[in-house]
């Protein structure tokens, strides 16, 4: 009996983990980091939320200031915004404007990295 209410939490857990799971924005470009690390991955992460209304950009480590920046497929930019990594951890960006095809780049003026915000 316990064994059957393990295996039904777990088929339940099964079907709704994947509800709220985010899509994931990949990156290219580079961004140099400053400090040495075995684990290379980018000092950001992005993720269009479920509901397709929200960005949420998250910062692994203090990176200073940069600038976040979507441009539409005509190569007009839509949306621009300084950051101080100092003060936050994340950001979140209204996506309520954007369109499919449209570019997110964020920079510190030395690195990049850019993605497509709705890549079907």
């Amino acid at each position: 009996m316990r064994r059957n209410k393990v295996l039904n939490v777990v088929l339940v857990l099964f079907c709704i983990l994947p509800c709220f799971a985010n899509k994931s924005i990949v990156f290219n470009g580079h961004w140099n980091a400053d400090i040495k690390s075995l684990n290379p991955q980018l000092p950001i992460q992005a993720w269009l939320e479920d509901n397709n209304k929200d960005l949420l950009l998250k910062f692994s480590r203090n990176i200073g200031m940069i600038y976040v920046t979507v441009t539409n497929s005509m190569g007009e930019k839509v949306y621009g915004q300084s950051v101080d990594i100092k003060s936050t951890s994340s950001v979140v960006i209204s996506v309520e404007k954007f369109e499919q095809g449209d570019l997110l780049s964020i920079t510190d003026g030395n690195n990049m990295v850019y993605g497509y915000i709705f890549n079907n």
